[in-house]
């Protein structure tokens, strides 16, 4: 008897102990927030970003795990499959569950964040669009690492939460991740080995992008030329010309005490395509409307046809093939010398040849030719065979109408303007839309 309550009392001490733990803990402790299933960040730095998150959890009362799938091959929606990994992880804090999910497929190259509890308060859908648009551009910047996007989307994410970020994109006013906080006090200077080829519309493979960036590092290391390619699919409510202008100068590509540069930018923002090249202060005199028309005179056909990587090479070639003679030939100057591109003898053989081959075909004609002559010029006519009788002549028509023939432009749809980025530094532009 003694013994069974003794054995009661001990059971009734362990499970006192133990509801303290239940009582004080609104979360689960022991799971592990980081989930990368796909290898896309090295095993140290996972544990590092799932530290990060557990530091944070109680601080700001709200969970925070990402998982990332190298694909997604589930039958139901990624929407219920969020659903169901959050509950089956028992994630959340606190009773309502309150968290934010993201989850990423890396083979399909698709994200989205989910929203549990009191999370659904707290990012409203100008803050929700703001983290994803903000990942978004995190994974789109070729100068961030794998450990580098998620720990600062974790900052973004952090911030919305405790109130210290308002929600804009990268905090700077809703604008692209690249531009500055604030532009008036915004001042030049020259960024150490940029990004040359920054694909933020995800429509390079990565050996197009590669070969892409050999071929421009081998322009500007050889020829000491500031020159970027730039595509995205946003304009953050300016026009390709200015959005491109900026990204030289914010991006800090300007080269010399004038930071010129050049940029072709690629828009494919929906209803709004188009291509740009724009050069700032001194590249504003090599890249006039000629040489700016003979780009898009290269480029025009792959560019209509979504051959987007034919065309950006092409540009690249005559760039650099334009730098290794020293001089930019425009597209009149080509047919010009296309015209007279024989060299003298060439041009004096081809009339020799001409001339030998011509004599020795008429001789061989006039060997063949047996001719009979006439003593009189009467002779070669029939007798009383022809008798003109009516002199008059006829016009079926006394009117004639001219309608002059227009000339069609040399532009060829193309446009070119100067104009001052939003720093107040100068840009010429041309290019096309399609």
């Amino acid at each position: 008897m003694k013994r069974f309550i003794c054995l009661t009392f001990s059971l009734i001490f362990v499970l006192l102990l133990c509801l303290p733990v239940y009582a004080d803990l609104p979360y689960n402790n022991t799971i592990y927030r980081f989930n990368d299933y796909a290898g896309y960040v090295s095993e140290e730095d996972a544990n590092i970003l799932n530290n990060k998150i557990d530091e944070n959890i109680d601080a700001l009362k709200m969970d925070f795990p990402i998982c990332i799938l190298d694909t997604y091959d589930y039958d139901e929606e990624p929407s219920e499959y969020a659903d169901w990994f959050y509950q089956n992880n028992n994630f959340g804090y606190g009773e309502t569950k309150d968290g934010v999910l993201l989850l990423l497929d890396i083979e399909n190259s698709r994200y989205n964040i989910y929203y549990f509890g009191n999370a659904e308060n707290i990012f409203t859908d100008d803050k929700s669009y703001a983290v994803i648009k903000y990942f978004e551009n995190l994974v789109k910047d070729s100068t961030l690492s794998n450990y580098d996007v998620f720990d600062r989307y974790l900052d973004k994410v952090f911030g919305i939460t405790n109130g210290t970020d308002d929600g804009a994109l990268g905090n700077r006013n809703g604008m692209p991740y690249w531009y500055p906080e604030n532009v008036e006090s915004f001042e030049n200077y020259h960024a150490e080995n940029p990004p040359r080829v920054v694909d933020n519309a995800g429509i390079l493979t990565d050996e197009q992008k590669t070969e892409l960036e050999e071929q421009v590092n081998r322009i500007v290391d050889t020829y000491d030329f500031s020159y970027v390619i730039f595509i995205d699919d946003e304009l953050y409510g300016l026009s390709k010309d200015v959005y491109a202008a900026d990204f030289i100068y914010f991006g800090g590509y300007g080269t010399g005490d004038d930071y010129s540069a050049v940029c072709f930018f690629l828009c494919l923002k929906e209803g709004d395509r188009g291509w740009r090249t724009v050069s700032t202060n001194s590249y504003e005199d090599i890249f006039t409307s000629d040489i700016t028309y003979t780009i898009d005179e290269i480029v025009d056909s792959d560019m209509r046809n979504g051959n987007y990587f034919e065309a950006l090479k092409k540009q690249a070639d005559y760039i650099e093939e334009s730098l290794s003679k020293g001089h930019f030939e425009s597209i009149r100057e080509m047919k010009k010398r296309k015209i007279i591109d024989l060299s003298e003898w060439q041009f004096y053989f081809s009339i020799i040849f001409a001339f030998i081959v011509t004599a020795i075909v008429i001789a061989s004609m006039r060997g063949k030719m047996k001719l009979n002559f006439a003593v009189e010029a009467n002779e070669y006519l029939v007798k009383d065979s022809f008798n003109l009788k009516n002199k008059s002549v006829d016009f079926l028509y006394s009117k004639i109408t001219r309608t002059k023939k227009e000339k069609r432009s040399s532009s060829g749809g193309s446009s070119y303007s100067s104009g001052s980025s939003s720093s107040g530094g100068s840009y010429s532009s041309g290019g096309r839309d399609f």
